[in-house]
């Protein structure tokens, strides 16, 4: 049995030479013998691949040799797509969907994407098989390919053939792109606030702030005086029955009183909220946390 195929890729593509020669350990363990014959043409590389042996007497006939050769090729060859053309796919993407990008920018895209592709789930089980089902599809386009075919040119495979792998490489970019887009309008808000704060003076020396886990909040100046204000109680009034307003009260409020130190209090850890993550961008090293006293411990009555 003498079977032969020729694969095509651009230069630089050794790590796959190596892989092939480094596998196939099943039919050499049976006695067939591969040679791999690199050839070096600027742009591309041929590799040529040749697989002879004896079935006699065996049970397996030459077409089922020849089959699953075909089919660890396709697993070897899936694999590299992967590992070695999916970030430059990535990148060749943003670079034609985000032209108005600035090189930087299509950088972190991309890098971005790569995670939307390869880590899209906190369960890494999942994501292992996303990429195992990724995976499948391609090796199965390569498969169909060489039962027709004695030629693979693998640049020509992944830009024409795998349509549904590439819609995959699109939308994570999309993803990416929107969340980018997202993020900068959120940096552009934290500059602009960061601007209007450091740009007045500080109107009161100190303000606490007492966060409770649903939410609500309360006010207090350095000598323990419940705060009143009419913008305070303008706001409160607005919006205190509305728990998804309440981050951006508590923002506005801070931001108009303009406090030269904030103080954190709370019943535990920081609640998470959107709110205390913007205060502390915004106010910087205004912002302390207090490492514990009545009113953290719920030993204070807070009355308006």
């Amino acid at each position: 049995m003498y079977y032969s195929l020729e694969l095509v890729m651009q230069n630089g593509c050794q790590h796959i030479t190596n892989q092939l020669e480094n596998s196939f350990h099943w039919l050499k363990e049976r006695g067939f013998q591969l040679k791999f014959q690199l050839h070096c043409e600027e742009p591309y590389s041929r590799i040529l691949i040749t697989l002879h042996g004896s079935t006699r007497g065996g049970v397996f006939h030459d077409d089922d040799i020849i089959y699953i050769f075909k089919h660890q090729l396709a697993e070897i060859l899936s694999e590299a797509i992967l590992n070695h053309w999916e970030k430059k796919l990535i990148r060749r993407q943003v670079e034609r969907s985000c032209k108005r990008l600035t090189l930087e920018e299509q950088t972190e895209l991309a890098e971005r994407a790569v995670h939307f592709l390869r880590r899209c789930n906190e369960n890494e089980s999942l994501n292992l098989l996303l990429k195992f089902g990724r995976k499948n599809k391609i090796a199965h386009s390569i498969l169909e390919h060489l039962e027709t075919h004695d030629t693979l040119n693998l640049e020509g495979l992944v830009t024409f053939s795998l349509r549904e792998y590439l819609r995959e490489i699109r939308f994570a970019v999309e993803l990416a792109y929107e969340e980018f887009k997202s993020e900068k309008r959120y940096n552009d808000f934290i500059r602009l606030l960061k601007h209007f704060v450091e740009s007045q003076p500080p109107k009161n020396p100190e303000v606490n702030v007492y966060l409770a886990e649903n939410g609500v909040f309360h006010f207090w100046d350095e000598n323990g005086r419940v705060i009143e204000h009419d913008l305070i109680d303008l706001y409160l009034e607005d919006g205190i029955c509305s728990h998804d307003n309440l981050d951006d009260i508590l923002i506005s409020i801070l931001i108009t009183v303009a406090p030269r130190r904030i103080i954190f209090h709370s019943s535990g850890t920081l609640p998470p909220s959107e709110s205390a993550r913007v205060i502390k961008r915004v106010f910087k090293e205004r912002v302390l946390m207090c490492p514990g006293c009545d009113k953290c411990m719920g030993h204070h009555r807070f009355d308006h």
